[in-house]
């Protein structure tokens, strides 16, 4: 009857110990970044092929976490393509271009503004009634046929911090002027760079 008695004292507490050991194990395991570090857990599809009429680059990035310091900035999405010289084409050569965010079902499309070396896309990055827009989405462009580009650069310019837009046109963001911020203010963004090769598929988490 003692033994039985432990047994339902024991057991409890056993139970209690095993639930605070994986409690603890789930909060450990689960990632916390800022903006900051917010790159490297970003995930990318990419294809750039050619066909008969066109090179068409295809892209979808989805943020693998959201940040610790929350959503509150526009983002940029640069598109240069390279020809074999290692030149970037002029915006002129790309006929048809569209970027798509996905917010829980719903696609909504941004159209994009053409640089001197690109497609300059931006679209907002925010928690709006618990719906997070910026942190997926889609992108497409597409250039004549007499461009024959060999590589696309897609660069990533982005921010955490409110501010006036991005008033520099430069498609892989080497230079970067911002309405109402100083020109060495580099506290509230980064800028990545992803390179597509033709007729290659690649991925990538940052």
């Amino acid at each position: 009857m003692f033994n039985g008695n432990k047994l339902v004292v024991i057991l409890p507490v056993l139970l209690m110990i095993f639930l605070f050991a994986g409690g603890s194990y789930y909060i450990n395991q689960t990632e916390v970044v800022n903006n900051e570090e917010l790159d490297e857990k970003i995930n990318w599809e990419t294809t750039l092929l050619q066909t008969e009429d066109s090179s068409v680059l295809e892209a979808t990035w989805n943020w693998s976490v959201t940040p610790s310091d929350g959503m509150a900035g526009e983002d940029y999405i640069g598109v240069t393509f390279i020809d074999e010289k290692g030149e970037a084409l002029p915006a002129e050569l790309m006929d048809d271009y569209q970027l798509t965010l996905k917010v829980e079902g719903e696609d909504i499309t941004e159209g994009g503004e053409a640089a001197n070396n690109g497609i300059i896309f931006s679209f907002p990055n925010e928690i709006e009634e618990n719906k997070t827009l910026g942190d997926k989405g889609s992108l497409r462009v597409e250039t004549t046929s007499a461009s024959n580009p060999v590589r696309a650069v897609i660069s990533y310019l982005h921010t955490w911090e409110d501010h006036g837009g991005l008033q520099s046109k430069d498609a892989r963001f080497f230079n970067r002027e911002f309405a109402g911020k100083g020109d060495k203010d580099e506290s509230f963004f980064w800028v990545s760079e992803r390179f597509v090769d033709l007729e290659e598929k690649g991925s990538s988490n940052g």
